[in-house]
């Protein structure tokens, strides 16, 4: 999820400013993200997301928000740590992202709304998809790039 664009379509970068100060201030911000990498916890066009602020060094699991040196906006979750930081991975993606420093963390993710359903992060029904939907799609992920490669090769 690396676009953003508010409900009244403004950009998330216009808005930056003001979404600092807040979580600054211990409060939490609510937008709409624009991306596949993080399905199927948060659908393009049909979700929105509530980013609180980081009251204590993330852990793995834990979705966050940051904002990477080139200004890119991005909410991916957590998938270790080494000596360069944060090891980073949508749910809906292969490829790790390595060296997420603490200093380009924006926020956490705390909860996630569809249609008139809230998934608070620290709510039961989030702990179920973390235990028993993710570990299913990551499979998932894995087995539609294996595919993919051996269609290719078929169509060769």
């Amino acid at each position: 999820m690396s676009s953003f664009q508010s409900k009244k379509g403004v950009r998330l970068e216009e808005l930056f400013p003001i979404i600092e100060e807040k979580l600054k201030l211990g409060g939490s911000v609510t937008f709409r993200p624009h991306g596949v990498s993080m399905r199927p916890l948060i659908r393009q066009g049909k979700d929105s997301v509530t980013v609180g602020t980081l009251d204590k060094n993330p852990k793995t699991g834990d979705v966050i928000f940051y904002r990477r040196p080139d200004g890119q906006f991005v909410l991916h979750r957590i998938v270790g740590e080494d000596k360069n930081g944060y090891i980073l991975c949508g749910d809906n993606q292969r490829i790790l992202e390595h060296g997420v420093k603490q200093e380009w963390i924006i926020g956490i993710l705390t909860a996630v709304s569809r249609k008139d359903r809230i998934l608070e992060c620290s709510g039961k029904s989030y702990k179920l998809y973390l235990k028993a939907v993710l570990p299913v799609w990551r499979i998932w992920v894995r087995l539609r790039g294996i595919l993919g490669a051996v269609k290719r090769k078929i169509k060769k």
